[in-house]
């Protein structure tokens, strides 16, 4: 469950990057996506638990990724491992669970500010090859 603050945007970005996780096995072969991997930082130190989606600068499908409480994150697009190559933007919600070790977790308030969950005013771009691609970690400054 959500908690009732949270933005319709936020509950998207989180509901795509949570589904996303939940098909993180399927192979992305024959579907055109490259493995993306990356790190999600504020000021520094891991943001465990935040989401990452990736919109689309061309015709390419969103992607998605929440990171382990390391940081680090996959992408996934459409359920599959990966995400098209071509440009994006990025965006970035955290918010930490309340019970970690819980089967469904309930997530606390945001901790970054609004303008990292909009595409338009993150700041934040990606560009994914058509191979294996590390992003450069998104070190956040709130």
């Amino acid at each position: 469950m959500l908690p009732n603050h949270w933005s319709s945007l936020q509950a998207a970005v989180l509901c795509v990057c949570l589904m996303g996780i939940g098909c993180s096995s399927a192979s992305s072969a024959g579907t055109g996506l490259s493995p993306v991997r990356g790190k999600v930082l504020v000021d520094g130190k891991p943001a465990g638990y935040a989401a990452v989606t990736l919109t689309p600068v061309g015709k390419q499908a969103a992607a998605g990724g929440m990171a382990d409480a390391n940081g680090d994150f996959r992408l996934n697009t459409r359920g599959f491992d990966g995400a098209e190559p071509g440009e994006y933007l990025v965006t970035v919600s955290w918010a930490l669970p309340t019970n970690p070790n819980a089967t469904e977790k309930d997530f606390g308030p945001e901790l970054l500010p609004a303008k990292f969950q909009d595409p338009k005013k993150s700041g934040l771009k990606a560009v994914v090859e058509a191979k294996e691609t590390l992003l450069p970690p998104f070190d956040l400054k709130p």
